[in-house]
């Protein structure tokens, strides 16, 4: 099934994705427009699915080169397909793997790792009965852990790692990255402006000094259900997340 994600960069982002199981939406937009590349840069997608975060990275900084990791090989084939069909795309490439067990050449090879890892703990949570979707949003006791330490091993020195997930489960996502990461920014996202987010946008530096800031939070939705000013940039006019002092 073919489907499109446009208006980043004032263009149409070709992607192929199953008919069933994990779709590609607004997060992953968010996740890429958050990521600070210029032009040059690597980076790594962990755990990229059928490729919608880092092609949308690729498509807002066209110099950029990287890798996806994906551990299902229907999702990786899809992905390579979806890296052909979209010609600002030729820097991307995609392999099968486990993001928690890196190959050795991926040490310290990269500039800035995103990532959108499962969100629901697999033995709390009911789990979705499609073999992608579970495994796209089930996370077992030490997954996220894991994540993050691989985050960690293939960083340069200085390298950013972007992520986002459940705003519930923030500590436990700092504590994970006290391993290697620090002037860590947290990023709330309120369905609606002036609600309670659901989802955080972390991005954080390796090796760089214990520094936590809290920022302003991203409202998604106005009052009447459309999206608002901001987030209309974000996800139409190509603009990045800016993470802004909370007042």
């Amino acid at each position: 099934m073919e489907t499109t994600l446009d208006g980043i960069l004032n263009k149409r982002v070709a992607l192929e994705q199953p008919a069933h199981g994990f779709r590609v939406a607004v997060d992953t937009v968010l996740l890429a427009a958050a990521v600070p590349v210029v032009a040059g840069d690597t980076i790594l997608d962990m755990g990229c699915g059928v490729g919608g975060a880092m092609l949308a990275v690729a498509c807002r900084n066209e110099d950029v080169r990287g890798m996806g990791i994906e551990i299902q090989t229907e999702l990786t084939t899809i992905c390579q397909r979806n890296i052909a069909r979209n010609v600002f795309a030729g820097g991307l490439r995609v392999r099968v793997g486990d993001v928690a067990a890196l190959p050795p050449e991926m040490a310290g090879a990269f500039d800035h790792v995103l990532m959108n890892p499962p969100f629901h703990d697999e033995a709390r949570h009911d789990v979705s009965d499609d073999a992608h979707r579970r495994t796209a949003n089930a996370d077992k006791d030490g997954d996220l852990g894991a994540w993050v330490a691989s985050a960690g091993a293939a960083l340069k020195t200085s390298g950013s790692l972007t992520l986002i997930h459940r705003a519930d489960r923030l500590k436990e996502i700092c504590f994970h990255l006290r391993c290697c990461f620090g002037e860590i920014e947290i990023l709330p996202l309120s369905p609606k402006t002036g609600g309670e987010a659901k989802r955080i946008i972390i991005r954080a530096r390796k090796d760089a000094p214990q520094f936590v800031q809290h920022c302003q939070p991203l409202g998604l939705h106005n009052a009447e259900g459309g999206f608002t000013d901001e987030a209309e940039n974000i996800l139409r006019h190509c603009g990045a997340v800016e993470f802004r002092q909370a007042k």
